[in-house]
């Protein structure tokens, strides 16, 4: 199953024309998608530069329609619906701000669809999109979608309909580039081990797209009891801690990561955090209440006697998004600040290496020969630089089994990337090793957990 695929005899591509890389005839329009990339972060950038303002409340422009085309309807999972593990994607879905159906179509190949999420998540939740664009066009290219007739999205796994899945060119090559998988499939990727609501794919349960209903309540216990509206996020990160160490007491194939433990699972804390907070006109900077909490997660009932039903993640009524959108640099200070000041050791990187309870944290000072140690990531942007260092470096790793044509794909978003580091002020890093093995093969080779994920990011 996570054996490589030998695609090389099959290849169907011509080297990359301008910035399109041809695949069995068809043009990808990356080079719209690395322009994407590139200008989102640039204004976002360049937005997070400049002094915000107190937060103010304007009924008009920030309360989110619920009724009408918005109305709530439960996904019909009988005729192929799906839902995945991100409940801000479930809700979206749920009030069609995404397709119904959880799969984001469009017919124009140059209009991509990681536009209908960087739109959506844009103007329900009040996401920038310089976080949107990056997210969207690597949770597509994770999610094994980019090579289709009609680029599609999935917010979860596959349709149990076939006919709603996208068609691969030239019959998926004889299903050899694999069937594209959803957000439900990448797995220390995008979705990760260490949820605070989400079983981990390989623990005992398996089940990443639902609600757990113990971990779950434990976050409710802790946030219903945080009264000063400040705490919000505070209360998501004390109980990460407590789903960190737990999980490595539970899951023997736990892994951390830089990119998918270290930024992915902490950024969506700070998304829940900061992005469900119904900013009104009692509460200005935002409060998540108990009952929008529930509702959001797909939760209801009384406190005491509260039900998870799959697919009921709802936006509450008379909900108003943020004043202002949330941009990446606001996100980064939220990372550092909980990850490696509050809480550093949510800035361990590693894994159990030999069962529960055998976490074996990554020495920093052996990467690279040591070029750099623990003491130098915490300086200005670098921890930031050297996960988004791990992702460029990881993803041929991970993408190896999924497309025939890895090469011209990543190196235009990579290049996109290149805009990242610029406006970081990222160090020139060499390719990242550890006592002379490549970092992905030195995850695959320590940790279970990553040989599980195809060496994981």
């Amino acid at each position: 199953m996570h054996a490589p695929v030998p695609l090389d005899a099959f290849k169907k591509s011509s080297p990359v024309a301008g910035r399109t890389a041809e695949v069995g005839g068809h043009n990808i329009p990356i080079e719209h998608w690395a322009t994407l990339v590139k200008d989102s972060f640039a204004e976002g950038m360049a937005a997070s530069k400049q002094p915000r303002k107190r937060s103010t409340f304007d009924a008009a422009s920030q309360l989110i329609d619920v009724h009408g085309d918005h109305e709530f309807i439960m996904p019909n999972f009988t005729a192929g619906d799906v839902r995945g593990p991100c409940p801000g994607l479930n809700t979206l879905s749920n009030h069609n701000y995404l397709p119904r159906n959880g799969i984001a179509t469009d017919s124009s190949l140059m209009n991509p669809k990681i536009q209908q999420y960087i739109d959506a998540t844009e103007k329900v939740w009040g996401m920038g999109r310089d976080i949107s664009t990056i997210l969207a066009v690597y949770g597509t290219l994770l999610g094994g979608n980019l090579v289709s007739t009609n680029p599609s999205v999935s917010i979860g796994g596959r349709s149990t309909v076939e006919s709603v899945n996208p068609e691969n060119l030239l019959d998926n090559l004889g299903g050899l580039l694999g069937k594209p998988r959803g957000l439900s499939g990448t797995h220390n990727g995008f979705e990760v081990d260490g949820s605070n609501t989400r079983n981990d794919r390989y623990d005992a349960i398996g089940n990443v797209d639902d609600t757990n209903m113990t971990y779950f309540g434990r976050l409710f216990d802790k946030q219903k009891d945080a009264e000063n509206p400040d705490y919000t996020i505070d209360v998501m990160f004390e109980y990460a801690i407590e789903r960190w160490y737990q999980d490595i007491s539970y899951n023997p194939n736990f892994i951390y990561l830089p990119w998918s433990g270290w930024f992915v699972r902490n950024a969506a804390i700070i998304f829940s955090g900061e992005l469900f907070k119904n900013h009104s006109a009692e509460n200005p900077d935002g409060w998540l209440d108990k009952e929008s909490f529930k509702s959001i997660y797909g939760v209801s009932g009384p406190d005491d006697n509260m039900v998870y039903t799959k697919g009921s993640d709802r936006i509450p009524e008379n909900y108003y998004k943020r004043p202002e959108l949330f941009l990446f640099m606001d996100g980064a200070k939220d990372l550092v600040h909980y990850t490696i000041i509050k809480y550093p050791q949510l800035f361990s990187i590693g894994g159990n290496t030999n069962g529960v309870n055998t976490f074996t944290g990554l020495d920093f000072a052996d990467i690279t020969g040591g070029v750099f140690n623990a003491a130098d990531l915490l300086e200005g942007n670098n921890a930031l630089c050297f996960a988004f260092q791990v992702l460029r470096e990881g993803s041929p790793n991970l993408l190896s089994s999924l497309y025939a044509t890895v090469g011209p794909i990543l190196d235009a978003l990579t290049e996109a990337l290149g805009t990242v580091f610029t406006s970081l002020d990222c160090p020139a890093y060499k390719d990242l090793s550890v006592n002379g093995t490549d970092l992905f093969t030195y995850f695959k080779a320590t940790y279970p957990g990553a040989a599980l994920t195809n060496g994981g990011v």
